[in-house]
């Protein structure tokens, strides 16, 4: 139940915190998943090298190149992974993609290989800022 809650209260924060979104920047959703897809939601922890400390749902980011790390839970229902026991955490390599102003970014791990060391953050979706507004109001 408390799952659920929490959905609902981050599928609210989305087009609040794209409305209130600078235009001549990048927005970079994290929280959105797709289990069924083997797309977990992401944490990031690091830009470019630094350590930065970012909330969970989601951040701006200026355009252009851009590498980043994070953290995620990952649902294996849908999607075995082999079990390695000997490890208990993978390393995935960063993300490194072009962030363009006035889009909205969707990462998350995709973990759709069994293979954990194929695992890859990767952006899942990418809409403009105009389209989740109209989405948001209804239209």
């Amino acid at each position: 139940m408390k799952n659920w809650v929490f959905a609902l209260i981050a599928l609210a924060a989305l087009p609040a915190m794209v409305l209130a979104a600078d235009p001549n920047k990048a927005q970079v959703v994290t929280f959105k998943s797709d289990p069924t897809n083997c797309l977990a939601s992401i944490e990031i922890k690091q830009i470019d090298g630094k350590l930065k400390q970012l909330p969970s749902l989601g951040f701006e980011i200026e355009p252009g190149w851009h590498s980043m790390h994070g953290m995620a839970t990952v649902n294996l229902n849908h999607c075995p992974a082999i079990e390695d026991r000997s490890r208990k955490q993978v390393h995935v390599p960063p993300l490194e993609w072009l962030f363009e102003a006035g889009k909205v970014y969707y990462v998350g791990l995709d973990h759709s290989s069994p293979e954990r060391q194929n695992w890859q953050l990767v952006v899942w979706k990418i809409e403009s800022m105009d389209e989740v507004e109209e989405a948001a109001a209804g239209g």
